[in-house]
């Protein structure tokens, strides 16, 4: 016996609803629509009833009727919907991994993300990787050797993808691309070491300046000097790249020359050569913003070495704060031959005797020379009133021999100490993960024992390194008619803190103030500071 058939509410008894027609067989396109046209087509017309068609006239409640039947397409269109299928959901990976499960529960066991990663083609992970930041893609290469290799066959598509997007114009100018072959992370992450120590540079000037030149002492202050002080870093980090590019030219040209020349102090000369040739590399308004604010990183650097002035000598001689600041001669060694990342590391060392005792051995290490003891004097008996030596100091006064230094737990990329340069050597240069690019060292790496027995003795005095030079280019280019006209100290921190500083603001981004004389310096300088140079 057949169910009884369902009826609708305005069909008679007599009317009956007619079986659905079967759904079209053969090829059929896939659209993402609801309902299939036919099915619509083929239902009876709906009756209404004549207080029905009155309210329909007036067009009252035609909620029901809208809902009761959808509006049927004509044309072409409607006929394409006939051969319409029903879209299925993808499914995901973790019904994918069920299935494999279901299937094999023992080669599915290993199933992870990274798995599908490095299944994916070559070009697909190149471009997956290369927008993440520079410290994230090293990060990557120590999560396992198949990424190791996947980020070391990929270091020009990753080097180039950043160059375009993440390295600033002045970066550019002064570093600017070199052959196609040697774009690689080697390149990309040594102007990144160099951004990165301009940057911490600039941050510990603007706020050494913040607290001891603008007096800006409490939270408050601070909090109020909080955009001044922002515009002062960000306007310092181009002029302090600029520097670290100096000391690092100067130094290679400068064993260029020893190998070859007479020592500096053995020629006559006006004006010191190896800085006039790594001077003509800079445009006009580079040379002259770095002049101005070459001082102030200077001085900032050595009160930073200097004992605290706030106290008095009996505190300084309770604290063991008994030495002054370091010679003319150490600052000369730290700047032309560790560079500003080696004063960077002597700033961030925090207390002051642990940095008097790092900068020591430091200087005993590169010269061969023994540090001399501090001068003891009869209020240092008194201990128990003194501080406690720091474990920084005590690590910097310790031996930098092999057996003192663990090799293992060293971060430093390039590491001069020896048990460092032996753990080096032993490494085979046939094994990828050690023979990549990055092998070649940072920026300004340590000098070998010849090459310190070569340049310490003919090193300039502090008071002669850039300034004079740099002084006479500036006037000899007639960049100012007069030295009276070349800002000093403060007008040089008010124009860095000031809130209309276009014209510094322009040449931080690499427009150039004066395009007529940056369009005849193109040949000599490099394309610095020029429109179509290697920046643009």
């Amino acid at each position: 016996m057949s169910p009884p058939t369902m009826l609708l509410p305005h069909q008679k008894p007599q009317q009956r609803l007619r079986p659905s027609p079967p759904l079209p067989t053969g090829p059929t396109f896939t659209l993402p629509l609801g309902r299939q046209r036919s099915l619509d087509n083929d239902l009876p017309p709906l009756t209404l009833r004549p207080s029905e068609q009155k309210k329909r006239s007036l067009g009252h409640d035609l909620t029901a009727l809208r809902t009761q039947r959808r509006p049927s397409f004509a044309g072409s269109f409607g006929r394409l919907t006939s051969k319409v299928t029903v879209i299925h959901k993808v499914p995901s990976i973790v019904e994918h991994r069920e299935e494999i499960l279901a299937v094999d529960p023992v080669a599915a066991q290993n199933f992870n993300l990274s798995d599908l990663f490095l299944a994916l083609p070559n070009e697909l992970q190149a471009q997956i990787i290369a927008p993440l930041p520079i410290h994230s893609v090293l990060t990557l290469r120590l999560v396992s050797k198949s990424f190791h290799t996947m980020v070391t066959l990929n270091e020009s598509t990753i080097a180039r993808y950043h160059i375009a997007n993440s390295l600033p114009a002045y970066a550019l100018r002064l570093y600017p691309l070199p052959d196609p072959a040697w774009i690689n992370l080697h390149y990309l992450c040594s102007i990144w070491h160099r951004l990165h120590v301009a940057e911490k540079l600039s941050t510990m000037i603007a706020a050494q300046a913040t607290k001891e030149i603008f007096l800006r002492n409490t939270d408050a202050l601070r909090l109020e000097f909080e955009p001044q002080h922002k515009r002062m870093r960000q306007r310092l980090m181009p002029l302090v790249f600029t520097l670290f590019h100096f000391f690092e030219t100067y130094r290679d040209i400068h064993i260029k020359r020893l190998t070859s020349e007479p020592p500096l102090h053995h020629q006559a000369y006006t004006l010191n050569p190896i800085e006039a040739e790594v001077m003509a590399m800079y445009d006009d308004q580079t040379l002259l913003k770095v002049h101005q604010v070459f001082p102030l990183v200077v001085s900032s650097f050595s009160r930073r070495l200097r004992p605290p002035s706030y106290v008095g000598t009996l505190e300084r001689s309770i604290k063991g704060y008994l030495k002054d600041r370091p010679a003319d001669e150490v600052y000369a060694t730290i700047l032309a031959v560790g560079g500003l990342r080696q004063a960077q590391r002597f700033w961030e060392t925090k207390g002051y005797n642990a940095r008097r005792a790092a900068v020591d051995t430091w200087y005993g290490f590169v010269t061969r020379s023994p540090v001399e003891a501090a001068p003891k004097s009869k209020m240092s008996l008194i201990t128990h009133l003194g501080r406690k030596k720091s474990k920084q100091a005590a690590e910097a006064s310790s031996s930098e021999s092999t057996t003192n230094h663990d090799a293992t737990s060293c971060r430093e990329w390039f590491c001069v100490k020896p048990s460092c340069q032996a753990t080096r050597r032993r490494h085979s240069t046939d094994n990828l993960v050690f023979h990549s690019s990055l092998a070649a060292g940072p920026p300004m790496s340590p000098l070998s024992r010849d090459q310190l027995r070569l340049m310490l003795p003919d090193l300039q005095h502090l008071s002669n390194i850039w300034m004079h030079t740099a002084e006479a280019l500036i006037l000899e280019r007639q960049i100012v008619p007069r030295a009276q006209d070349i800002k000093r100290n403060t007008q040089v921190l008010l124009e860095l803190i000031r809130d209309d500083g276009l014209e510094m603001d322009n040449w931080i981004s690499g427009t150039p103030p004066d395009p007529a004389r940056a369009n005849s310096n193109t040949e000599q300088q490099e394309g610095m500071g020029a429109p179509g140079g290697v920046s643009d």
